[in-house]
């Protein structure tokens, strides 16, 4: 389908996404320029009463930038929108970037509307990326290129097509039973620990391949249910640096480190 992206893992999993509309990508950005709008203005009313305290020095600065020589256009509104404009820009900058690094993809705003950023090959979402599609917001901007997204494939803006992302809809609905399953399981039953520290060291990507992989082992043979935990095991405790455990306890293993990884982002989402 044209609007699905298809990946393999280096787990050998197969990922599948559906690319988010451009109308939930709208009311995402709506959302976060208006919570951005806010803290701007609250930002405003608060320098305001900071600078009370300068307001003589600050009326010679106004009366200096005003002053002009006759029939020509006094130089205040040029300068009091040119900070505006690097105000802003700044601000918005900070706040895509930031969210998306500290909420792994995603915004307030599409939270709201269940979708996320996520790297286009499969490969883990990184910080390098994020930055770098949001520096480039200020061309998006621009109208000339406004009709990308309706142009390109995956409906990548130009941000996204530099960074290698795509914006992808969150399958709370096949992943909530799971997600729910797991949090509601006992941590003290839990036969595998992990802690934060060993928690970091996995992937996005290693997160959703496990979904996957916990989703699709019904519908498996008992042999292929093996082969492919035992492929997934492996490399995922390679890279949390933990013993590798016996395949029959695999999944338990899997189902442990997904749980402690929801309980986890619970706790940083207060």
């Amino acid at each position: 389908m044209a609007d699905m992206v298809k990946f393999e893992t280096p787990e050998n999993v197969h990922v599948e996404y559906q690319m988010a509309g451009l109308g939930s990508r709208f009311v995402a950005w709506f959302v976060d320029s208006m919570l951005l709008g806010l803290i701007m203005f609250v930002l405003f009313i608060v320098l305001v009463i900071g600078g009370a305290g300068l307001g003589d020095y600050a009326d010679d600065v106004a009366r200096s930038m005003a002053d002009t020589e006759p029939g020509k256009t006094p130089q205040l509104p040029f300068y009091v929108w040119g900070i505006a404009i690097l105000v802003m820009g700044f601000a918005g900058f900070v706040y895509f970037g930031l969210s998306e690094i500290l909420m792994e993809g995603q915004t307030v705003g599409k939270r709201q509307v269940s979708i996320r950023v996520v790297k286009a090959g499969g490969f883990s979402l990184d910080p390098g990326s994020i930055l770098l599609r949001n520096i480039l917001r200020v061309v998006d901007h621009i109208p000339l290129f406004w009709l990308v997204p309706l142009l390109t494939e995956r409906s990548q803006r130009i941000g996204d097509l530099v960074a290698g992302t795509v914006v992808i809809k969150e399958e709370k609905e096949r992943l909530g039973g799971l997600r729910q399953r797991l949090l509601r399981r006992p941590q003290a039953e839990a036969a595998f620990r992990f802690d934060a520290t060993t928690l970091s060291r996995a992937r996005p990507s290693d997160i959703e391949a496990i979904e996957k992989i916990l989703e699709r082992l019904g519908g498996l043979q008992r042999r292929e249910q093996h082969a492919l935990i035992r492929n997934v095991i492996k490399s995922i405790s390679e890279r949390l640096q933990v013993d590798t455990p016996d395949v029959q306890q695999g999944r338990r293993f899997l189902e442990d480190l997904l749980a402690a990884e929801y309980r986890r982002q619970d706790r940083m989402l207060g």
